[in-house]
C-alpha cells in the first residue's frame, strides 16, 4: 500500500482539485510555437514563432538576442530550372548550324590510319593510301583479278550502259524475263536511301581495298561458322563485284564494319555514307522503268537489299522508320515480280535460282530479327505465310554449301559429317522461323493469338526434341575429346533464348519475379550452353547468339552472370539496348512493348 507521504508528494506534483473533481497541473508545460520555415535564425533555432519583422525581430529585440536572417537562397523550382524561365532570361539567339568545309574538317586520326594499314597488310598488301570515293580499279584488279573497267567504276552516271555489259558477265546472274516492276508501285518510303551524312560524317581515312579486304579476310569468316572460302558472305562479295549497284552497297558495310572493328564510332565514317550514296541512286534509277533498258537483275537487287539491312542494322540507335520501310519495299518487290514462286515452283536446279533462294533466304532472316524490335517483319510475315515455299527455297539454297563441301572440305572432313551440318542448319532455320513467330505472337490481336499460340507450341515441341539431340551430341564430343560443331552449340543457345522470350512475350516481363521454374532452368541452360559456345569458337558477328546473350542478360539477377554478359555482348545495338533497359527501367522487370519504346520512342508500335 501506498503511503501517506507518496499520496501527498502525488497530490502537491497535481495541484490542487478542480470543481470537477479532477487535478490541475501545477506547473503546466509551456506551449511552443512551431514555426512555419520563415523567420530569424535565432527563432528558429529556438523554435518559437517570428514576427518576421526586418531587420529586427521584436523577440530578439525584448530579449536582446542577436537577431540574424538567412540569405537568400531561390526555390527549388527555380534551382531546377537553372536560370528560371527562358523569358526571364536575357534575349540570345544561338549561331547557325553549318556544314565544315573539307579544308576546315578534322584531320583524319593518324593512329586509326596506322591501324588500318596494319590490317590491310596482315591481309594483303595495300595498293595505295590515297583515298577515293568511288571504286578503286587498280586495288580490284589486285585483289580480285576481275576485268572492270574505270568507266564502269567510276560513280551511278554510267549505270545504263554498266547493265548493258553486264549481260557478258563471266556468271548470269538475270533470271528469265518478268514482268517490270511499276515504279510507282512501289512504296514511296523506299527514298530513304538517299538520305545519306556525307555532309557532316568524320573520314576514317580508310580505302576501298582495305575496306574489301578486311571483308573478306576478316569479316566474313567471322559472321559464319564455316571456312570462309565457303560462307555465303564471300560467294555474295564474288556476285557484287559483278555488279556496281551492289558493290557500292557492299563498300558500305565494309567501311563502316572497318570503323566498328577499330573502335565502336557514334556514326558510319564518310566512306560508308558515300558509296551508300551512289549505291541508292543507281538502286532508284533501276527501279523506274522508264530509265531501264533490259530486264532487272534479281539477284543484284536483292543483294542490294541485303547489304542495306546490314548496314542500317549496326547504326545505333536502331532507326524502326527506315528498317520498316525497307522491310515493305523488299515485300513490294518480291511480290511484284513473284520471286517466291518463281524459285519455289522451278523444275531445273540452276545456279540463277539457287543463288537466289539463298538471298531471299538471308532476308527473311534479317527482316525476322528486326521484327523483334518492332522493326519491319513484312517480308518475314510474307515467308511465314507461305511455309512450303519458304521451305522449298530454304532446301533450294543449300545447294549452295554442298557444292561448296565438295570441293573445299571433302579431304579434310569426312563425307558422313556433311548430313549432320546439314541437319544443324535445319533445326537452325526451323528456330529462325519459330523466332519469327514469337515475334508475331506479341504483337497480334486478341482474335489472332490462340491460333499463333497453338502453333508456336507444337513447333516449339518439335525444336525442344532436335535440340535435346544437338546436346547429346555437344556431350558425345566432348568425351571424345573433341571440339563440338559451333553451330550445333549456337542453335541450342539460340533455343534456350526462345523459350524465355515466348514466356516474356505477351503478358509476362523479362526478370520478373517470381521466376518460374521453367524460365528458371532455361536462363540457366542458356547461359551455360553460352559459356560453352564462347570457349569454342568465335560468336562476335553471329547475331542469333549475340540476340540471346542480350535476352539473358534481361531475364537474370545475377550480377556475376550480368557482367559475364556484357563483357560478351559486342554487338553495339544490343549491348547498347541492354546497358538503357538496365539503367532506366524503374524495377528489375521489362516488357516487350517497353523495350520496342526504348527503341524508338516516336515511332508508334
Amino acid at each position: 500500500m501506498e503511503t501517506s507521504a507518496n499520496t501527498r508528494r502525488r497530490r502537491t506534483e497535481r495541484g490542487p482539485r478542480s470543481k470537477s473533481g479532477k487535478y490541475k497541473c501545477r506547473y503546466p508545460q509551456r506551449t511552443r510555437l512551431i514555426p512555419d520555415g520563415l523567420g530569424c535564425r535565432t527563432c528558429i533555432s529556438k523554435k518559437v514563432k517570428c514576427d518576421e519583422q526586418h531587420p529586427l525581430c521584436r523577440r530578439c529585440v525584448r530579449l536582446g538576442l542577436q537577431c540574424e536572417w538567412p540569405g537568400y537562397q531561390p526555390s527549388m523550382s527555380t534551382r531546377r530550372r537553372g536560370l528560371g524561365p527562358i523569358k526571364t532570361r536575357d534575349a540570345w539567339t544561338p549561331p547557325p548550324i553549318v556544314p565544315i568545309p573539307q579544308s576546315q574538317a578534322e584531320p583524319v586520326d593518324l593512329d586509326n590510319l596506322s591501324r588500318i594499314e596494319e590490317i590491310s597488310d596482315s591481309i594483303i598488301e595495300s595498293p595505295t593510301t590515297v583515298h577515293n570515293h568511288h571504286l578503286e580499279t587498280r586495288a580490284f584488279n589486285l585483289l580480285f583479278g576481275t576485268s572492270e573497267t574505270t568507266s564502269q567504276l567510276n560513280g551511278p552516271a554510267q549505270e545504263i550502259e554498266t547493265v548493258e555489259q553486264e549481260d557478258h558477265a563471266p556468271l548470269s546472274i538475270l533470271l528469265s524475263p518478268q514482268p517490270p516492276l511499276n515504279f510507282q508501285a512501289t512504296p514511296a518510303a523506299i527514298l530513304f536511301a538517299r538520305e545519306s551524312g556525307t555532309d557532316y560524317a568524320p573520314s576514317l581515312g580508310s580505302n576501298d581495298s582495305q575496306a574489301m579486304s578486311f571483308y573478306r579476310g576478316v569479316l566474313a569468316p567471322l559472321k559464319s561458322t564455316r571456312e570462309a572460302a565457303s560462307s555465303a558472305h564471300v560467294l555474295f562479295l564474288d556476285l557484287a563485284l559483278q555488279n556496281t549497284m551492289a558493290l557500292h552497297f557492299l563498300l558500305a558495310v565494309s567501311h563502316n564494319e572497318l570503323a566498328i572493328h577499330l573502335g565502336p564510332p557514334d556514326y558510319p565514317p564518310q566512306e560508308s555514307w558515300r558509296h551508300f550514296e551512289y549505291g541508292s541512286e543507281i538502286f532508284l534509277t533501276t527501279l523506274n522503268p522508264l530509265a531501264r533498258a533490259t530486264y532487272p537483275d534479281h539477284v543484284a537487287t536483292m543483294l542490294s537489299f541485303l547489304y542495306m539491312y546490314m548496314f542500317w542494322m549496326r547504326i545505333p540507335p536502331l532507326n524502326a522508320q527506315n528498317l520498316c520501310q525497307l522491310s515493305v519495299s523488299v515485300l513490294t518487290y518480291v511480290k511484284s515480280h513473284g520471286l517466291y514462286e518463281l524459285c519455289a515452283d522451278s523444275l531445273s536446279l540452276s545456279a540463277d535460282t539457287v543463288l537466289l533462294s539463298r538471298i531471299l533466304t538471308y532476308l527473311y532472316d534479317r527482316d525476322g530479327f528486326c521484327s523483334f524490335f518492332g522493326c519491319g517483319g513484312a517480308f518475314a510475315s510474307y515467308g511465314s505465310e507461305n511455309h512450303d515455299k519458304r521451305h522449298r527455297i530454304w532446301q533450294l539454297s543449300k545447294f549452295i554449301f554442298a557444292s561448296s563441301d565438295g570441293h573445299t572440305t571433302a579431304s579434310a572432313m569426312p563425307s558422313t559429317q556433311r548430313p549432320l551440318n546439314a541437319h544443324i542448319l535445319n533445326v537452325y532455320f526451323e528456330l529462325i522461323s519459330i523466332h519469327h513467330d514469337i515475334n508475331c505472337y506479341s504483337q497480334a490481336a486478341e482474335s489472332q493469338a490462340p491460333r499463333l499460340l497453338r502453333k508456336i507450341k507444337r513447333n516449339l515441341a518439335m525444336a525442344q526434341d532436335e535440340c535435346e539431340s544437338l546436346s547429346r551430341l555437344v556431350v558425345q564430343c566432348r568425351r571424345q575429346g573433341r571440339n563440338p560443331p559451333l553451330m550445333a552449340l549456337v542453335a541450342v543457345t539460340f533455343f534456350h533464348a526462345i523459350q524465355i522470350y515466348f514466356h516474356r512475350c505477351r503478358d509476362s516481363y523479362f526478370g520478373q519475379l517470381p521466376v518460374s521454374g521453367e524460365i528458371q532452368q532455361a536462363l540457366s541452360d542458356l547461359i551455360t550452353t553460352a559459356f560453352h559456345t564462347v570457349a569454342t569458337g568465335p560468336v562476335q558477328l553471329l547475331e542469333r547468339f549475340q540476340w540471346s546473350l542480350m535476352i539473358a542478360g534481361m531475364e537474370t539477377h545475377d550480377p556475376v552472370h550480368l557482367q559475364w554478359i556484357l563483357v560478351n555482348l559486342s554487338d553495339p545495338i544490343l549491348k547498347n539496348l541492354l546497358n538503357m533497359v538496365k539503367e532506366e527501367q524503374e524495377s528489375p522487370s521489362i516488357s516487350i512493348k517497353q523495350l520496342r519504346q526504348i527503341i524508338d520512342p516516336v515511332f508508334s508500335w
